[in-house]
């Protein structure tokens, strides 16, 4: 039997109380806020535990998995999935209107974080988190990233980029979507463009070292819609998702070669959806490196080569996916519909 949570609404005026269904019999998150979860096996929350030694991580990753299960049902377009292993949970966000950011337990309890600023039209969208020993969240808002470490009492969240500089002119963001943190604090991240009214979309890929200098790092003309973005298990390689590309195209992953200064080195077409309609969004690597896609159809999976293995069966249109769980084997999916759920994978993937 459904039954619904409160959500705690944490605002500088006090505490307020929504809504939110969920299917879970667990207890109420709202009922023990202190309580940030039960650790893990990096309680100081990076997104990369070394893997247990009788982990193989050659076996197919969906093969003999049980279908998809309900574990949230927030009746909002959600996206954003990430989970912090200090915390043991999940953080999303409802990006459509004014957007808000969102932690939710494995059982489904769920607690509101932030709301979107309705008076700039920054909201929150994506997620990632630090996979070094940090525990840092990196909050993707359309026009801004910003930084907290959601294990301390760390104030407001730190600016970490508004923009890019153009002959020494500070230049807003497009509309950001995603980003994804590598150990040595660079952070790669994606703008589709969705946002432009003054002329025809420039979609970007920003590298921002760790002192914040913020890089263009690829740019396209032709509108290919950059999305989703993930490390593969050495850091060595970033993986895009390209929703919009030319018409005629089929949508794509591109594989970047990452120097060991952060920049982007050589790439290639990594490899093609199934159909024009695909319209890849949430990209997330397991420590196999093998790559899963959200699309229309299902979350795609495919070897580190390319070859596909198959789809997970999703009931809705899923937005992004997050490892989770103890072991990492819990994949949490956000979609456009009604609901998140979740799907236990043979593999442990990449918490980032």
């Amino acid at each position: 039997m459904k039954r619904y949570l409160p959500i705690m609404i944490i605002l500088p005026l006090g505490i307020y109380g929504v809504a939110c269904s969920s299917s879970s019999n667990g207890q109420d998150e709202a009922n023990n806020p202190a309580d940030p979860g039960s650790g893990g096996d990096n309680p100081s929350g990076g997104g990369a535990p070394t893997p247990d030694a009788g982990v193989d991580l050659t076996v197919n990753p969906i093969d003999g998995i049980d279908p998809a299960v309900s574990v949230l049902e927030t009746d909002a377009y959600t996206d954003g999935a990430a989970w912090h292993i200090g915390q043991q949970v999940l953080y999303f966000t409802t990006p459509l209107g004014t957007g808000a950011l969102y932690r939710m337990r494995v059982d489904g309890s769920v607690m509101k974080v932030a709301d979107g600023d309705a008076t700039t039209g920054d909201f929150p969208i994506g997620n990632a988190v630090d996979t070094n020993d940090n525990g840092n969240l990196y909050m993707v808002n359309a026009f801004d990233i910003t930084r907290t470490n959601p294990m301390a009492d760390s104030g407001a969240p730190e600016m970490i980029a508004n923009g890019y500089m153009v002959g020494g002119v500070l230049t807003k963001f497009d509309s950001l979507k995603a980003a994804v943190v590598r150990k040595d604090g660079t952070i790669y991240a994606t703008d589709p463009g969705y946002a432009s009214v003054d002329g025809p979309a420039q979609n970007r890929i920003y590298q921002i070292t760790p002192d914040k200098q913020v890089n263009v790092a690829d740019s396209f003309d032709d509108i290919p819609r950059p999305n989703g973005i993930a490390l593969s298990p050495d850091q060595t390689e970033l993986y895009v998702g390209f929703t919009e590309p030319q018409s005629g195209s089929l949508p794509y992953i591109r594989k970047y070669h990452l120097n060991d200064d952060g920049t982007l080195g050589e790439s290639l077409k990594w490899t093609e959806m199934d159909a024009l309609d695909s319209t890849p969004d949430g990209v997330e690597v397991d420590q196999g490196g093998n790559v899963y896609v959200a699309t229309q159809a299902g979350i795609a999976v495919y070897k580190s080569d390319g070859t596909k293995i198959g789809v997970i069966a999703v009931p809705e249109w899923p937005t992004t996916m997050a490892f989770g769980g103890p072991d990492l084997k819990t994949m949490f999916i956000t979609t456009q519909n009604s609901k998140i759920w979740k799907v236990t994978i043979n593999i442990p993937g990449i918490a980032q």
